[in-house]
């Protein structure tokens, strides 16, 4: 089992058992609770509270309501909590040092007045400014308490400190309480004789929409807003079944802060309320229970399952997610504090199950459910999932949410029915089915964020501002508002001063990434000779893709900083994560590729690319690496940019000088500077650009040539048109044989065999090689054979080598092949040999509907054997760390190519493409030909500087040694069939391999052309200049002169044929197309043109830059002539009329 493979089983295994037993948790809970309410609801059938309500007898109790910022509906509930029915009551309310006008609206609304009053302060608090009571009687039970801030904790404590009665109620401020609230909330501390109850809570319902009159509840609504409605069912849910089962059990760790009862004398002891935590109602229910448990003095926690408590919830995003935050927050905080308890059987029930319950399935769900997404994400682009079952899990447990939701809503109707109206139930159930997928992903964001915040050490509540639960309760306070021009310039001189951080933070990332980038490069392919000179043009086009780039995030944010702040944070950093990945993957890509991405990624289809990825192997260290960027990405964007203070000055001079260089484009001209060699230019090239600037190229091409310029240059290569308009590239042919001198003539029609290597180049095959050659079989057999050493395939990837070499076909959009279905009628070398008697058949050890190569095969009418084809005798090649493999090594392919030949009865047309030569370079007996490796190295009298440079590449050349062997092997083995002395072989390569550093922008077109065949009179080699198109030309026209096939007299090559001249020249005009997307290089002459650029070519295929305008123009003017034909094939025009046949 692969370390992938592990991870995978590992995880997945583990949160499906995670989901298990948390479901099983759930549904415990859910029947569990249900008992607890039927009991509750079975002893209190009969209780009349009316009686309790007017006794003397019952204990005093003291409700302390923190205050802060709070004058939206403050002098409202403060007269609902003094209606309530209980004799011994006090209300206490603490302005915790609120900044609006809450302690005035008091003063004015119950004619408050100072009062010095002795306090027994028991537990240390901020200093209180003075407490105030009224002169009005009605209102003798209310204090109001002024203080400095310090947090409701702080408050609660003063309100502890303040009180009479030995019980006290903690309450906000902003809830709406029952009238028999306190009566029933009493009523356990009364019941209970053995075992002390120490606290009780009460459940707490969402007042939003309510009907309110005079602090009353008098309707209850469901709220009309989705966000409110969403709580709704969330709170009905937890209070109505979680708080209850875990009553039952005694193992409550929380009191909703929102409304709870506690033992006065047991808080004290315990040192009152943690002002260190922001979670205080959970934490003080934690130490309470834990200083009775370490005391052996039994206690209880109950809950009563009756609405008692209506509170206003948060209507905004902004407002919620604070809240989850901080509830992260203080669960963080009150489980850290008492880990003690974690499964410390001496605490029993809280040690034993709900210290871990709350740890495992609150605390740590939401960061499991975030990063198990993220794990999806990266096993899904890996290819790993099996979706049938990841649907079928899916439902279940969306199922399994919605089905407990919905128990939870006939729990409500039940029982205590407080939403009559059936149209609000079905509302429920409706919210119920879209929670998942609106709500429920903010709260786990909202968490996530809080455990970032828990690690910030962030102790603040955050604004929480109430919208008032009585109409016409807010009340607007004049304030003097700054100049609207004023007030748009301060906006936009902040807005530069954080993009400015944002982006310079950026630029750093970027910068940081390529550094990353080079010592990789480095540490995998040597240090170049002129390191130096890299380092530098790689910062220069650092920075200048920089400037060229970025004022596009400065611009926007800017415009959304002046609509909401949160929104352009959010923007600037989600968009600079994103920006510092791709940049970090390009960089990768051409680490394993050695080539820059372009636009050439939108050609492929997903099926290809999924293909490509799983043959490159994406290690674990990859996914490591990738994973550890993000999170350090997302850490500094979230935490540096606010501690840069730029000046406005600063702001103002960069955010110019990103326009000067947007408008200049300063990137294009440094993009331009060349290092040194072409692996050197790559290194210093910046991938982000490169991609970008490609994608828009393609996306957004400039300006199209002008057509009667166009028309009027004529056809570099002097074909003669037949109606070039209609169709562009049908011309006659020329009858030169330029084969037939060099060939003896054969009595049958000869066997013809393509072997086409992938990725076999000049620069490691054949004599005068610069990296000195590894292909000891294919040098030997170019001493017997036309030798073509200055050879050039027609594409830079393997999709241009089907039409190229079978057809002389043209490019269209994304080469020939991507047309897909929609191909033109064309002649290739497939049914034109057909047509003569051939069986055509064309073999490839992989999936051939890889680039559509299947399609334009069967299209011609040949038989395509790919790895679907193989039988179970077959070997496939060894998997990579991915478990990937391309599927049968050359050795099987020509195994399976003598197996169906000989099955043949007349002449064959075998095409076979080769695959143990790309990436990832495994083989079987790899070792043995690694060995191969080092004795060829000696062989080649290397020196040990040169023996280490080669190794850095020793995966490549091992497969190189083996492709040439398994060559030696298969015509070896042809040499003893009967129908040998009448075959003719083609062997040439369908690019240069990119894995190896290349040297030159020619280089990745440079392979060999090599034609063997007994019937050959003698060997020659030839230096002219040709390309794949050249191939079936001259072919064809061999075989009509020799052996009277039936041609076309009309064809649609773009090629003119081989070129058979000893010396070297070129006569041909040629486009190359290096990606799918990415038709930059044309060669005319001597000369190439590469974008921009010339190149003079020379023997060996030497390239040296030039400046000569002349020749630039007149390549410029062929290739814009191409160009402008190969638009028509794009637009879907045909190749040839129906017409045109075989004669």
């Amino acid at each position: 089992m692969t370390v992938e493979s592990f991870i995978f089983q590992f995880l997945t295994i583990g949160i499906f058992i995670y989901t298990v037993v948390m479901f099983g948790f759930y549904i415990f809970i859910a029947f569990y609770s249900t008992a607890e309410i039927r009991k509750y609801l079975r002893v209190n059938r009969f209780s009349d509270f009316r009686i309790p309500a007017a006794s003397e007898h019952l204990p005093g109790i003291s409700i302390v309501a923190p205050a802060y910022n709070e004058a939206a509906n403050i002098v409202e509930n403060v007269r609902s909590m003094l209606s309530i029915h209980y004799n011994a009551v006090e209300l206490i309310i603490v302005n915790d040092g609120s900044k609006d006008d809450s302690l005035q609206r008091l003063i004015t609304a119950y004619d408050l007045y100072k009062s010095n009053i002795f306090i027994n302060e028991q537990i240390p608090t901020k200093k209180i400014k003075g407490i105030y009571k009224s002169n009005n009687p009605v209102f003798r039970k209310l204090l109001v308490v002024d203080k400095e801030n310090g947090g409701k904790a702080d408050a609660l404590n003063v309100g502890i400190n303040v009180s009479s009665y030995e019980y006290f109620v903690c309450l906000d401020v902003d809830c709406v309480l029952e009238q028999d609230a306190l009566l029933k909330m009493i009523k356990p501390f009364l019941e209970e004789t053995k075992v002390r109850v120490i606290a009780s809570g009460g459940v707490v319902r969402i007042a939003n929409d309510c009907k309110i009159e005079n602090g009353r509840l008098v309707e209850v609504r469901l709220p009309k807003k989705f966000l409110p409605r969403m709580q709704t069912l969330e709170y009905i849910r937890s209070f109505l079944l979680g708080r209850m089962a875990w009553s039952r059990m005694n193992g409550l760790l929380l009191i909703s802060g929102a409304f709870g009862a506690f033992d006065k004398e047991i808080v004290i002891k315990c040192g009152g309320y943690s002002t260190d935590t922001v979670g205080e109602d959970m934490e003080l229910i934690v130490r309470m229970r834990r200083y009775m448990e370490e005391n052996k003095l039994p206690c209880k926690v109950t809950y009563i399952p009756e609405p008692l408590c209506w509170t206003e919830a948060p209507v905004t995003y902004k407002i919620l997610g604070r809240q989850r935050n901080r509830w992260t927050r203080g669960t963080i905080e009150t489980l850290r504090t008492h880990r003690k308890m974690f499964f410390n059987p001496k605490y029993r029930v809280l040690g034993m199950l709900s210290y871990p319950y709350w740890l495992f399935f609150e605390q740590l769900a939401s960061p499991i459910e975030f990063f198990g997404i993220i794990a999806f994400i990266i096993f899904a682009f890996l290819g790993m999932i099996s979706w049938s079952l990841f649907f079928v899990l899916l439902a279940c447990v969306f199922l399994f949410g919605f089905l407990f939701s919905v128990f939870s809503i006939l729990m409500e109707v039940q029982t205590y029915n407080q939403y009559k109206s059936e149209k609000d139930n079905f509302k429920l159930i409706g919210t119920a089915l879209l929670e998942p997928f609106i709500f429920h992903p903010f709260v786990v964001w909202s968490a996530i964020q809080g455990h970032i915040d828990y690690f910030r050490k962030k102790n603040s509540w955050g604004e929480m501002t109430r919208q008032g639960l009585t109409s016409g309760q807010i009340i607007k306070t004049e304030t003097k508002k700054p100049r609207i021009a004023a007030e748009i310039k301060s906006r936009i001189i902040n807005a530069m001063q954080e993009s400015v951080a944002y982006t310079l933070l950026l630029c750093a990332c970027l910068l940081f990434v390529k550094v990353i980038e080079i010592v990789g490069d480095c540490i995998q392919f040597g240090i170049p000779k002129d390191l130096l000179s890299v380092i530098s043009h790689a910062i220069i086009n650092e920075l200048t893709f920089d400037l060229n780039f970025l004022i596009l995030p400065v611009a926007v944010f800017t415009f959304l900083f002046l609509i909401n702040k949160k929104i352009a944070r959010i923007f600037i950093i989600c968009l600079s994560v994103i920006i510092v990945v791709i940049h970090a993957a390009l960089a990768e890509y051409f680490l394993q590729t050695l080539v820059p991405l372009g636009a050439d990624l939108f050609g492929y289809s997903l099926a290809d690319i999924k293909q490509t990825v799983g043959a490159a192997g994406v290690s674990i260290s990859f996914i490591f690496i990738i994973t550890l960027l993000l999170g350090s990405v997302i850490f500094l964007f979230l935490f540096i940019p606010r501690k840069i203070k730029i000046k406005p000055v600063a702001a103002f001079s960069i955010v110019t000088l990103f326009i000067l260089g947007a408008l200049i484009s300063v990137a294009n001209i440094t993009s331009r500077w060349k290092p040194g060699p072409e692996f050197s230019n790559s290194m210093a090239l910046n991938k982000s650009f490169f991609f970008y600037n490609n994608c828009y190229q393609t996306f957004f091409p400039a300006e199209k040539q002008n057509v009667m310029l166009v028309e009027n240059n004529g056809d570099p290569n002097n074909f003669k048109y037949t109606n070039e308009k209609q169709y562009p590239f049908l011309h006659s042919i020329d009858s030169t044989d330029v084969l037939s001198p060099f060939f003896n003539k054969a009595t049958s029609k000869p066997n013809i065999v393509f072997i086409v290597v992938e990725g076999l180049g000049r620069a490691f095959s054949n004599e005068d090689a610069y990296l000195s050659s590894f292909t000891p079989f294919i040098d030997s057999l170019s001493n017997h054979s036309l030798y073509w050493s200055n050879f050039l395939s027609a594409g830079g990837r393997t999709f241009a080598m089907l039409p190229s070499i079978y057809g002389s076909l043209p490019f269209g959009r994304n080469g020939f092949l991507e047309l897909g279905k929609e191909m033109p009628s064309h002649y290739s070398l497939f049914n034109i040999l057909k047509e003569n008697g051939y069986q055509t058949n064309f073999f490839y050890g992989g999936d051939a509907s890889f680039d559509n190569m299947n399609l334009m095969v069967k299209m011609d009418g040949g038989n395509v054997f790919d790895q679907k084809t193989f039988s179970s005798s077959y070997v496939q090649m060894p998997k990579n760390s991915s478990g990937f493999t391309w599927g049968y090594g050359d050795d099987q392919v020509f195994n399976k190519v003598d197996e169906e030949t000989r099955k043949a009865t007349g002449p064959v047309f075998n095409a076979i493409m080769t695959l143990s030569t790309h990436n990832p370079f495994l083989i079987h007996n790899q070792q043995k030909y690694l060995e191969q490796f080092e004795d060829r190295m000696r062989q080649l009298n290397f020196t040990e500087a040169e023996k280490d440079e080669h190794r850095r590449y020793k995966d490549q050349y091992a497969t190189i040694l083996f492709m040439d062997n398994s060559i030696r092997e298969f015509i070896n083995n042809y040499s003893k069939s009967t129908n040998f002395q009448n075959t003719i072989f083609v062997i040439t390569g369908d690019h240069r391999m990119p894995e190896i550093p290349m040297a030159t922008k020619i280089d990745r077109y440079h392979v060999p052309l090599i034609i063997y065949s007994p019937m050959l009179k003698h060997a020659q080699k030839f230096k002219a200049v040709n390309t794949h198109l050249d191939i079936a030309p001259s072919l064809l026209m061999y075989l009509k002169h020799q052996y009277n096939f039936k041609i076309p007299q009309q064809a649609t090559w773009i090629g003119s044929g081989l070129d058979t001249a000893h010396s070297f020249r070129n006569i041909h005009a040629y486009p190359l197309m290096q990606t799918k997307n990415d038709i930059v290089d044309f060669i005319m002459g001597d000369y190439m043109l590469h974008n921009d650029e010339l190149y003079k070519i020379s023997d060996k295929m030497n390239l040296d830059p030039v400046e000569n305008n002349k020749e630039k123009n007149n390549l410029k003017a062929a290739f814009a002539r191409f160009r402008h034909k190969n638009e028509t094939i794009k637009k879907g025009a045909q190749l040839m009329p129906d017409t045109v046949s075989l004669q």
